[in-house]
């Protein structure tokens, strides 16, 4: 199979599963998209060489840390831009993400790190120990983000409910 038809299929099997995760990480469709697509770049070189045991692993990963690095260089200017959204496109992955809006906007008041451990463990299905190899941290650091996180979110959650 030619190169392009590779990369067609790679994108065509994958793509779904790796842009819903990214929405999730980056709260703005498109920057979701545009990380979904760098880490295609970046990444097609070893799965051609076939360098690559696991894809849909190696491509998450590039995800998750392009998501990362996309925060660090873009948090001022994009945390505004984003407030000031009046309503998602249709159909986006926050509707297959989330299932009910109090429970999407919790996620978007959690710090990077949690919010990661979050979309890996519950959105992704990941085990403790997936997530931990995912983000290069040790399964401790998962778990305490985690539980940090879900009390957060209930938090969040009730003070909604209050109002």
């Amino acid at each position: 199979m030619a190169s392009s038809d590779a990369l067609e299929g790679l994108v065509r099997f994958y793509h779904r599963r790796l842009v819903a995760p990214a929405y999730a990480l980056c709260e703005n469709r498109s920057d979701a998209e545009d990380i979904v697509a760098d880490a295609y770049v970046r990444t097609w070189p070893g799965l051609v060489r076939g360098q690559v045991y696991d894809p849909a692993a190696y491509l998450r990963r590039a995800v998750v840390n392009d998501t990362a690095s996309w925060r660090r260089h873009r948090f001022v200017v994009r945390r505004e831009q984003l407030r000031r959204r009046v309503a998602p496109a249709p159909d986006t992955p926050e509707d297959q993400v989330a299932g009910q809006d109090e429970l999407w906007k919790a996620l978007q008041t959690l710090p990077l790190g949690q919010r990661q451990v979050v979309v890996l463990r519950f959105i992704e299905d990941l085990s403790e120990a997936d997530t931990a190899g995912l983000l290069d941290i040790p399964a401790g650091t998962v778990k305490s983000r985690t539980a940090r996180a879900l009390v957060a979110l209930r938090q969040v959650v009730r003070e909604e409910e209050d109002v």
